[in-house]
């Protein structure tokens, strides 16, 4: 198999979605979840499923957002180019962004329907995300929007886990999956 970045960039989305390998997509992480499990505010005052999808849904918006701008950017020569330094942001645009609570308060357990809204919202984010996705190439790929890629998937991954283990925390995973 011969894979491009895209690809590569396209198919590690699909992980982070809902294409179950060695670790869990973020659908399945969030099945079955109710209201009152994902307010949940695990031990030593931490963030609960809510806000970390509340989270997540906010920085999956902003990386939509950043995929469809056509802004030129600059292209990469070399892999040393792609992958050097990826791991800080690009320029001060992120201040803004990194500026804002994206967590959330801890929210009420008996919002059911808002709780159905925020899984709903990360739905509609990841479908974007991956029409986004679909229609881009190699050669629209710049430096700053590869950095924000790759850390856009581990980001996702992370909190992908946190989910899971407060699930197991609380008592609210399945005990066979």
């Amino acid at each position: 198999m011969n894979l491009n970045l895209m690809d590569i960039f396209r198919m590690e989305y699909d992980f982070c979605w809902n294409t179950e390998t060695w670790f869990l997509p973020l659908e399945s992480a969030l099945e079955g979840l109710n209201s009152t499990d994902a307010s949940w505010q695990p031990p030593g005052e931490g963030n609960t499923i809510w806000q970390i999808v509340n989270h997540l849904n906010y920085y999956n918006a902003v990386l939509v957002r950043q995929i469809n701008d056509k802004t030129p950017q600059e292209k990469t020569s070399t892999n040393k180019a792609t992958f050097g330094d990826i791991g800080k942001p690009a320029d001060s645009k992120w201040k803004e962004i990194l500026a804002v609570n994206t967590f959330g308060e801890i929210p009420d357990p008996r919002e059911s329907e808002k709780w159905k809204a925020a899984v709903a919202e990360t739905h509609l984010i990841f479908g974007d995300l991956r029409k986004s996705l679909a229609q881009m190439n190699d050669s629209e790929l710049g430096d700053e929007l590869i950095g924000v890629l790759a850390r856009q998937i581990l980001h996702n991954v992370y909190h992908i886990g946190q989910i899971v283990f407060i699930r197991k925390q609380q008592g609210s995973w399945p005990k066979e999956r």
